[in-house]
């Protein structure tokens, strides 16, 4: 049947190539599908079109972008040197801030009232009560025309002894070893100046204020204490808040004010900060710093326009390009589109035929055509070639045939044999025709496919049932491979040259019964089965010639251990094979190392 269908198939084709050879299809259907084909839309033109815009458009973009990057970087330098003068009025302004309470506590460092009120040890006396009233009433007018004024909250003050002059109106009720616990007094024994941070307020407990501390004495006895809230950053920061993108913040404590609310958010947001870079300056005297954020971008939004600017010209470019591409490709896709046409009329009909009508002209285009009518010529010769050599090959397929009758009259022949023996009774005939059968089968399949490991030991069960008869049972054979490794994939054949050399050169020779084991296991990921047979053993130097040996044509497969180990490492890399061991007189082990694989694979015969 199977020859049958091909022949049909065959018959099919050559009334095909008949009709072709013959001109046996109608002028209508032909001229319908060259009508089809002829009307598919042409793309050669788009190709010149693309060809002729692309390259216009990457010139322009890529001149608007140098030319963008080009302001864009002037545009950016001239921010930064924008920004860098807010810093610089920033700057001073704090500078001005830091005179403007350098300037009160000079005032009330020279103020004979203020040293005659921090002189005393306490305000009980009529005396020291008049001196302090004198030194409050001074130093609160000299706050007052201070620039500092209305940003200083708290203003004292005191000495070691504990008393307490209270400068600022509306000031909470709070005690004098209460601002000697500030940490802006550990800091003053240092040295004499001035000194300024962010800390808690003495006054107003959970908010942060700049404080400010000024000995008034070489012996740090007597001290002005100023709070001066964060107003003055804030009030600062705000003209900025559309201009620019500052930052201040304490380098101590942690504590930052934003000019924008926005900024707060790019500060926190790490993606739209990464486009930034900062500018920064330190002020020391109230530990703070001033930085501005300055995009990086030359695209930034001052001069978006160069994008607007971009795409009018590309849209302009693509308009220009459009009409003199079509223009150009219409004189060069009018021979193409016939080539086209020819072509999708061979695709349509199946037909390989001639047409004369793409060779007109000169040109590259009918250089092709003629070149495609040689081809389609040269395709009819070759596919006529190839019917006469499928006809030939059925012939030798029907001789292959017959010669597969042998192997199956030997394997019916056997069969009988077996039947025969069963029927006699003769257990021990049927058994071993049995056996020849299956082994011859399995060998006439060949030995490279893989096979289970199941399938493998079946094999060499039956491999030693024939042995055990021919050598009157002087071994045993121990399979010991447990059950869970019985479904991993094998070389076929790997394991029968090394059971027969273990009978051959290990048992046999010894004249005493032997026994051959066969046992597995798994490690990383490699599966490893070991034959053992205690009989002649072997020494480094058998072991040596073993793995020199080559093909052993005396063996029942014809396999020799050799080529096992070569066919291994063939197949699964030259990390796996045979692995060989021993010990004269003792035993011998051949290991077969190969990895780990799963699900049967299908045969290739």
């Amino acid at each position: 049947m199977i020859f049958t269908g091909k022949e049909a198939i065959m018959n099919k084709r050559r009334l095909i190539f008949r009709k072709a050879r013959d001109g046996r299809v109608s002028e209508a259907t032909v001229a319908e599908k060259k009508k089809k084909a002829a009307q598919r839309k042409p793309r050669f033109q788009h190709k010149v079109l693309v060809s002729i815009l692309v390259p216009v458009v990457v010139f322009c973009i890529v001149t608007n972008l140098t030319i963008g990057a080009l302001f864009g970087h002037e545009l950016m330098m001239k921010k930064v040197d924008t920004e860098r003068g807010y810093l610089s009025v920033i700057y001073s302004y704090l500078e001005d801030a830091k005179n403007n309470l350098d300037t009160l506590a000079l005032y009330a460092e020279g103020s004979l009232a203020v040293r005659g009120a921090l002189k005393n040890s306490s305000l009980e006396s009529v005396r020291a009560k008049r001196y302090a009233l004198d030194a409050q009433e001074k130093l609160a007018t000299a706050l007052s025309a201070s620039p500092v004024e209305r940003y200083v909250d708290n203003m004292f003050l005191i000495n070691r002894a504990g008393v307490k002059i209270v400068v600022t109106s509306g000031t909470g009720v709070v005690l004098t070893d209460q601002i000697l616990e500030s940490p802006l007094f550990e800091k003053a024994e240092k040295g004499r100046n001035a000194v300024a941070e962010i800390t808690e307020s003495v006054v107003d407990k959970g908010e942060r204020k700049l404080s400010y501390l000024y000995p008034l004495d070489m012996e740090q006895n007597s001290f002005l204490y100023i709070e001066v809230s964060d107003r003055m950053i804030t009030d600062l920061l705000a003209p900025y808040a559309d201009a620019a993108e500052i930052v201040i913040q304490s380098t101590d404590a942690g504590d930052a004010w934003y000019s924008s609310p926005e900024m707060e958010e790019h500060i926190k947001d790490r993606s739209i900060t990464s486009r930034y870079y900062e500018e920064k300056t330190e002020f020391t005297p109230f530990a703070l710093s001033v930085a501005v954020l300055i995009d990086a971008g030359i695209y930034s939004m001052e001069n978006r326009y160069v994008f607007w600017v971009l795409l009018t010209t590309v849209i302009l470019v693509i308009c220009m390009g459009l009409a003199v591409s079509r223009l150009i490709s219409r004189r060069i896709t009018q021979p193409l589109g016939r080539l086209s046409s020819h072509i999708n009329y061979l695709a349509e009909t199946k037909l390989l035929t001639v047409d004369e009508t793409i060779e007109k002209g000169e040109d590259e285009v009918a250089e092709i055509g003629r070149e495609f009518n040689h081809l389609v010529r040269r395709i009819n010769h070759l596919i006529e070639q190839q019917r006469e050599m499928y006809e030939q090959k059925q012939k030798l397929s029907m001789d292959a045939l017959q010669a597969q009758i042998n192997p199956h009259f030997l394997y019916n022949t056997l069969d009988s044999v077996r039947w025969m023996a069963v029927i006699q009774n003769a257990d021990n005939i049927a058994n071993t025709v049995m056996s020849l059968e299956n082994l011859l089968r399995n060998m006439a399949k060949g030995s490279g496919d893989k096979v289970t490991l199941r399938e493998e030991l079946s094999l060499v069960q039956d491999y030693v049932n024939l042995q055990q008869v021919r050598y009157m049972e002087v071994f045993d054979y121990i399979c010991e491979v447990p059950e869970e490794y019985r479904d991993y994939l094998i070389v076929k054949m790997t394991m029968q040259p090394i059971i027969e050399n273990a009978i051959v050169h290990g048992i046999e020779p010894t004249g005493t019964y032997g026994v051959i084991r066969v046992y597995a296991r798994a490690e990383g990921g490699a599966l490893y089965i070991s034959i053992e047979d205690n009989g002649m053993g072997m020494d480094e130097t058998e072991i040596r010639e073993i793995l020199k040996a080559k093909k052993n044509k005396n063996s029942m497969s014809g396999i020799g251990v050799t080529n096992v180990d070569e066919r291994l490492k063939l197949i699964y890399g030259p990390d796996y094979g045979l692995i060989f061991e021993g010990e004269e007189g003792k035993f011998t082990r051949v290991t077969i190392h190969i990895p780990m694989e799963t699900g049967k694979e299908e045969s290739d015969v």
